[in-house]
């Protein structure tokens, strides 16, 4: 009986590794009904399980037509031998990371965050604060369509290391994936709630568990190839696009995104879920 038992157990096990990559995958892009008593929670555990109720017509100050792509942290690898590798430079014009080689820097341009392991293979975050520096790599190959205002300013980014899992200790709203979006701050001001009715019920899946977006993001990153109406969103490293019909990576496929008072409680649960996740970590 009990080899009975042992074997059962070895086949649901397997199988759950073979098909489970699959059962996310058909999950990812579904609808969930979101039926969890809110009021059982604290606002700030609402906001960080993605349970917040959708806002009332009195919460919402504007609505903006806006496009979204998505980026995550990649882990990138130094490239010393590489004669055209540079490294990232920090707000003071000094390298502050090991040389990576062309596209691997244009990648960190791109996604505005990055893992960069060392020789020893230590891990250090880097994320991307302005396009003030001089100028160091030419990444217009990489960078499609974009305008050349665009293109020029990603060739002069400039990056700051954070050691925070979520950055608390380089920046006053912390990074949260699923929440945070990159913004160009001339069209959003950072700290700006958004609520996005298209994303909210849709499935995806966070550190193992499957959660429904209750549509509410955050302005709170900026990155070299955002501009106007232009969002970004920040995903899990290994997730992918988890909201394809959304989220389309084209400037003609638009959305209807609604600004959320700063007083509503959307927006303060929203606050209050940030001073959580960086508790007495205080922003260099």
């Amino acid at each position: 009986m009990k080899r009975l038992l042992l074997v059962f157990l070895l086949v649901v096990a397997a199988v759950v590794i073979v098909a489970g990559p699959h059962f996310r995958k058909a999950f990812a892009a579904t609808h969930v009904e979101l039926t969890i008593g809110h009021g059982e929670l604290h606002p700030s555990q609402q906001a960080l399980n993605f349970l917040l109720s959708a806002p009332s017509p009195e919460a919402t100050t504007k609505k903006m037509k806006l496009w979204a792509t998505y980026y995550h942290m990649p882990t990138l690898r130094p490239s010393a031998s590489n004669v055209t590798a540079r490294p990232l430079l920090g707000r003071n014009g000094k390298a502050i990371s090991p040389p990576l080689s062309q596209a691997d820097w244009c990648d960190a341009a791109m996604q505005g965050s990055v893992w960069v392991k060392n020789e020893e293979g230590e891990e250090t975050a880097y994320m991307y604060v302005d396009s003030r520096g001089p100028e160091q790599m030419v990444c217009d190959k990489y960078f499609g369509e974009l305008n050349v205002r665009i293109k020029s300013a990603t060739r002069r980014a400039r990056f700051v290391a954070f050691h925070h899992p979520q950055a608390c200790d380089v920046r006053p709203i912390p990074l949260m994936a699923f929440r945070t979006i990159a913004v160009d701050p001339a069209r959003i001001k950072f700290g700006t709630v958004l609520y996005v009715p298209a994303l909210r019920g849709l499935g995806f899946w966070k550190d193992g568990e499957l959660f429904a977006h209750d549509g509410y993001v955050v302005a709170s990153d900026r990155g070299g190839a955002i501009e106007d109406n232009h969002i970004d969103m920040f995903v899990d490293d290994a997730a992918g696009n988890p909201f394809p019909k959304v989220v389309r990576s084209n400037p003609r496929h638009t959305f209807e995104a609604f600004v959320i008072d700063k007083n509503a409680p959307a927006a303060k649960a929203l606050q209050s879920a940030s001073e959580v996740v960086c508790g007495d970590v205080k922003p260099g």
